[in-house]
């Protein structure tokens, strides 16, 4: 489920309750904030931006003072949501409870400069001059609450889209979409307009934030800073393509979709050529050996960067044409495995012993066991993946973007592996994963780090692994299924399935927040 719309908090003792009077106040009472705790910070901020709308003091003070507090709020948030962004999914109680906050404060800033809009007409006509800034920064923070429900894999609400959709009417209504103005906070190119803000909260959800890693939303958050003016919205469409147009209904309650399902009204058409270009340009450049920092495209590796182009210019420029296999609808239920250790038990059906050790295997924990009985309903299916659904609020599995799980079907004895390509909570609680399987059935096995000098005795035993055969149609390799953490290139593990063997790690074919997978060759027994 997702958190309603902030409202500022009630008043507490009325006006005097703001902890500051005018703009030097304002600056001083921000650095003595900045002493106290994160989450304390975080509460009194909150505090004062809700209060401001409310408060006596003239819209040009709450004006200047909303500006002051830009760069505490954006390192404040920061710091305050590392508590919540990327976790699995559902969120305990502690992780709801801070990403509300979050989601808050943003939505608490969005909320006092649009009050500035509606001072605007009514007691301070004098800041229509700084009506574009005042719009900007709304679009701005809303904008940044849907990003948050992406770091948290939970869908966009659509009170947060037509919260949007209005500002942007307005920035057009008032003619001062594309007006210039400058925001340098979290941003690393200053120049912006209302258009250019909409069109990035437009562009990072089309993006599909419900299959990117952190990482990856970081690196697209960055690059819309450059990019987000090469895009028009225009209530005139594009010359004709092959590739559908895209387009957003300004009276609707969802982002970008196609421009031949729209209504006939409230309509704006996405010009997307100028980014298309970019964005091939990019392409073609890192194929020529160019690197990513050359680039401006931050650190992120070659081969990686140009993956995350080319799902970008698949969203955004080729209307999400990427798909290649034909998904059909399904009902049936399967039962999910999230970890090699309840992989690795639902396949031998007894506690993982030692190798060559005698006596009982380790105690079967509660976990275990009620890891090895979550049921979820796969909606659709395809050779390569499942769509899977969990509409169960007792769901004792947390489940991770790439994450391994294991699934099987009651009616089959064969448990496959998948590893999570989407992920999102949508806004009755439901638990959606995309899962692309892993082909291959998985055979339990037991490996460890051979030849190791260690005291640690601990160190030297053997743990759980899954072996997967060659799948010689795409070029896999044999590989092995390992704890995160221990692959290294050419490492030697000694590896027991009966026969003892040892293997040698070749290269990371996946890796996920549970597992690696490696390809290996065998050295001897």
């Amino acid at each position: 489920m997702t958190p309603m719309p902030a409202e500022a908090p009630a008043a507490a003792g009325g006006p005097q309750s703001l902890p500051f009077s005018d703009a030097a106040s304002c600056k001083l009472w921000l650095e003595q904030v900045l002493h106290s705790s994160v989450t304390d910070c975080h509460g009194a901020l909150f505090h004062a931006v809700g209060q401001l709308p409310r408060s006596p003091l003239r819209p040009a003070v709450k004006l200047e003072s909303l500006e002051l507090m830009r760069e505490t709020v954006a390192l404040v948030q920061f710091e305050h949501a590392r508590r919540c962004r990327g976790k699995p999914v559902p969120l305990d109680a502690g992780e709801r409870a801070v990403w509300e906050s979050v989601v808050a404060l943003w939505q608490a800033m969005a909320a006092a400069y649009e009050s500035l809009i509606a001072d605007m007409a009514g007691a301070a006509p004098e800041l229509a001059g700084a009506a574009p800034l005042v719009c900007q920064r709304a679009l701005r923070y809303t904008g940044l609450a849907m990003a948050e429900h992406g770091r948290a894999y939970h869908a966009v609400t659509g009170a947060l889209w037509r919260q949007l959709h209005r500002l942007y009417v307005f920035a057009e209504s008032a003619g001062i979409a594309t007006t210039e103005v400058g925001d340098a906070v979290g941003r690393f190119e200053p120049a912006t307009s209302c258009a250019a803000t909409y069109v990035r909260a437009l562009l990072a959800q089309q993006a599909q934030p419900d299959a990117l890693t952190l990482q990856q939303m970081g690196c697209v958050e960055h690059w819309l800073d450059r990019w987000e003016r090469l895009v028009e919205v225009s209530p005139q469409p594009p010359p004709a393509s092959a590739i559908p147009a895209l387009a957003v209904d300004l009276t609707s309650s969802k982002g970008i979709g196609f421009a031949k399902d729209m209504p006939a009204t409230g309509v704006r058409h996405l010009h997307l050529e100028a980014l298309a270009r970019t964005l091939r340009h990019a392409a073609v450049a890192l194929k020529q050996g160019r690197t990513p920092a050359e680039l401006g495209l931050g650190d992120l590796p070659a081969d990686a960067c140009e993956k995350l182009l080319l799902l970008l210019n698949i969203q955004w420029c080729a209307a999400g044409t990427g798909r290649l296999d034909e998904r059909t609808p399904s009902g049936i239920r399967v039962m999910i495995f999230p970890s090699i250790r309840s992989i690795h038990y639902h396949l031998t059906g007894r506690p993982f012993r030692q190798p060559g050790g005698a006596g009982q295997g380790e105690p079967v924990t509660l976990t275990q066991r009620s890891e090895a009985m979550e049921t979820w309903l796969v909606v659709n299916r395809s050779v390569s993946g499942f769509l899977g659904l969990s509409r169960d609020p007792r769901t004792a599995t947390r489940v991770s973007h790439s994450q391994l799980l294991g699934l099987q079907a009651p009616a089959t004895k064969n448990l496959y592996l998948g590893i999570v390509q989407r992920l999102v909570v949508d806004e009755d609680g439901g638990i959606w994963a995309g899962m692309r399987l892993v082909p291959g059935i998985p055979q339990p096995a037991a490996a460890r780090v051979a030849d190791i000098a260690t005291a640690d005795p601990d160190a030297v035993k053997f743990d759980r692994a899954l072996l997967l055969p060659e799948d010689s149609p795409r070029r896999i390799p044999t590989s092995i299924i390992l704890q995160p953490g221990w692959y290294q290139v050419n490492r030697i593990l000694d590896l027991h399935t009966g026969p003892a063997q040892k293997i040698r790690l070749r290269m990371v074919l996946d890796a996920g927040p549970n597992f690696e997978r490696a390809g290996y060759a065998v050295i001897g027994s």
